[in-house]
């Protein structure tokens, strides 16, 4: 819609203008606005949960223009800790990737906040965390190639960032007391899907 409103603004300058019609440069407005679909999805946690696995998401994306998109995912994980404990690990993330979009690919860098959620913490042996819902980070590269057929591929790299409080828990393995903190944990996902 502002699109068309500039759009016809620049065109009505143009015919006012004669002298103008040689430097007005328009926008390609058939860049993909929407793009939804699926996602594999690998992760690597370092710190109190020190495991990693596959899982499976779902990802909406809306480009605003050529240059500013915005984006959510929603991920799970099976994971299974070191002592062989099973978490059922959900994470969601929202918010802006900056780059470029053509009408073939786009190639973004994203900060995404949002939040993971582990087990409770009396389903944990070795991971007590309490909360056990954390503030995360999804920061990396996206890269995307649109199909005239509506079809897309997407490629994410980068790492989730999480932030487990200030408390303290005792390693499993040593013994050691080790402060909670902020942990990156290396993630990578791979997806299909339709933009329209």
């Amino acid at each position: 819609m502002v699109f068309r409103i500039v759009l016809v603004i620049g065109l009505v300058s143009a015919a006012i203008f004669p002298g103008a019609h040689g430097q007005i440069v328009l926008t390609y407005p058939g860049i993909p606005r929407f793009d939804a679909g699926v996602q594999f999805t690998g992760i690597q946690f370092n710190g109190p949960v020190t495991t990693g696995n596959l899982g499976v998401g779902l990802h909406f994306g809306y480009n605003f223009n050529s240059y500013l998109s915005f984006e959510s995912n929603v991920n799970a994980f099976h994971l299974v800790s070191s002592g062989q404990q099973e978490l059922r690990t959900t994470e969601a993330f929202f918010g802006p990737r900056i780059g470029y979009t053509s009408r073939e690919a786009g190639i973004y860098l994203k900060v995404l906040p949002g939040f993971i959620h582990f087990p409770r913490e009396s389903d944990q042996v070795t991971t007590p965390l309490n909360p056990s819902t954390h503030f995360a980070l999804d920061t990396g590269v996206v890269l995307l190639r649109y199909f005239p057929n509506h079809f897309y591929v997407r490629f994410d790299g980068g790492a989730t960032i999480v932030n487990y409080g200030s408390g303290v828990f005792v390693d499993p393995v040593n013994g050691q007391h080790v402060h909670l903190g902020i942990r990156g944990a290396p993630a990578a996902a791979l997806g299909v899907g339709v933009h329209f």
